[in-house]
């Protein structure tokens, strides 16, 4: 009976570059998987982002190998390269699309980040998203819960306090990050962002 019921939850799709993937990331994760709100959270690492150009993003299969070492072992995560074989730029709901034509019946939620919501009804078919997919947004810094979607729901995930790219800083002057990434990460993110 209980696998019935985790097929009705949506799998939460974590779109993000992960440069590097954090324990924000994965605490968001986590939050989704222990209230239930998912039956599983794939962390699809975006070859690139239509909105964010950046020099410092390290090639998708480093990032991919990154995210895979962070949550290996946890039950409920796993990590997603879906869009490296997609034309660039990749769009979410392109993506979407494919992996409903992949997983027929299965449900699927997007997870993303308060400052995203202004920006959402500039999304290629964000209708299409709206209409297909249930959205949850977690706390980010500054942000307003502004003209919400009805599909749009507000979690309470613990705000993680540092950015990816405040990370990567640290990284660059030789502080200490053990205590911001997860530890079975740590070693290949000091090895790959040291370069």
């Amino acid at each position: 009976m209980q696998g019935k019921e985790e097929d009705r939850k949506p799998i939460g799709l974590f779109f993000g570059s992960f440069n590097p993937i954090h324990n924000g990331h994965v605490g968001i994760a986590r939050y989704l998987l222990e209230k239930k709100l998912c039956a599983e959270v794939w962390f699809v690492v975006s070859p690139c982002n239509p909105f964010k150009v950046d020099r410092f993003l390290l090639p998708e299969t480093d990032r991919f190998a990154i995210v895979s070492a962070a949550i290996r072992g946890i039950p409920g995560m796993k990590a997603c390269d879906v869009e490296f074989s997609m034309s660039k730029p990749s769009y979410t709901v392109d993506t979407l699309r494919v992996l409903f034509d992949w997983y027929p019946g299965r449900q699927f939620a997007l997870i993303i980040g308060g400052d995203n919501v202004p920006d959402f009804p500039k999304w290629k078919d964000y209708h299409w998203i709206e209409a297909h997919c249930s959205i949850f947004v977690y706390p980010r810094p500054g942000m307003v819960n502004s003209e919400e979607s009805p599909s749009m729901t507000f979690i309470d995930a613990p705000l993680f306090p540092l950015s990816a790219t405040e990370i990567r800083e640290m990284i660059r002057k030789g502080d200490d990050i053990s205590s911001l990434v997860p530890n079975e990460a740590l070693s290949l993110i000091w090895k790959l962002y040291s370069k």
